[in-house]
């Protein structure tokens, strides 16, 4: 027919505001009440035009709040993640550690958490013992709650109810071949990958917890 069977309509400021001020702040009780405001303008609207229509609302990811809230709120345990689980500067240690420190950049990876690559560069021993260490640095590190190789993660992917997976099942459920790292790291709960607060980088999401993993779906 003439007219669409589905739109889909992004309302991205929720997105924007929760990275850069958090989930639980004034802003975002404020682009709440913003956003239902404009959705029954909406829905207001389709009304009068006597459509017959459905209504979806999801989000596009999970969050948490600024550690810094969420430590005055009686979580002490949230924290913004060490600079020293940056991937530069694991390569860097690893380097000194190892006696490659001539070889360049070791250890890739966009963050203190998630995927890191070690350097196709180097001959097959050094990946191995770059690699071994980076996992010993990582598992020791007080901010890590579970790190897996990709011969870990390379196995079928888990059944069963999400929500009963383990992180090691959560990790298998994201492993991709041609883009997973050589290793993945999992932050404990409530510590933010964001070392250094940025203009509009505050907050984010991307770990293996409930508060990211899980997402409102309303019909």
């Amino acid at each position: 027919g003439k007219a669409p069977d589905m739109l889909s309509v992004s309302l991205s400021a929720t997105d924007y505001i929760g990275h850069a001020y958090g989930t639980e702040g004034l802003e975002m009780c404020t682009q709440m009440a913003e956003l239902d405001r404009s959705l029954g303008a909406f829905f207001a609207r389709l009304d009068a035009m006597g459509l017959d229509y459905a209504v979806v609302l999801s989000a596009d990811h999970g969050g948490l709040d600024l550690p810094e809230r969420l430590d005055q709120q009686a979580l002490p345990t949230a924290a913004r993640a060490d600079l020293a689980l940056m991937p530069a500067v694991l390569s860097k240690a690893i380097g000194a550690a190892l006696g490659l420190q001539d070889a360049g950049q070791l250890v890739y990876g966009e963050g203190p958490f998630g995927d890191y690559y070690v350097s196709r560069a180097l001959s097959d021993e050094q990946r191995a013992k770059v690699l071994g260490e980076l996992v010993a640095r990582l598992k020791a590190h007080r901010q890590v709650a579970a790190v897996f190789t990709r011969d870990e993660m390379a196995a079928p992917p888990p059944a069963g109810n999400p929500q009963d997976w383990s992180l090691l099942e959560r990790a298998r459920a994201s492993f991709d071949p041609a883009r997973t790292g050589d290793v993945v790291m999992l932050l404990k709960r409530a510590v933010v990958p964001i070392p250094m607060v940025g203009q509009g980088f505050t907050a984010t999401h991307g770990s293996a917890w409930d508060y990211d993993r899980r997402v409102p779906l309303l019909f």
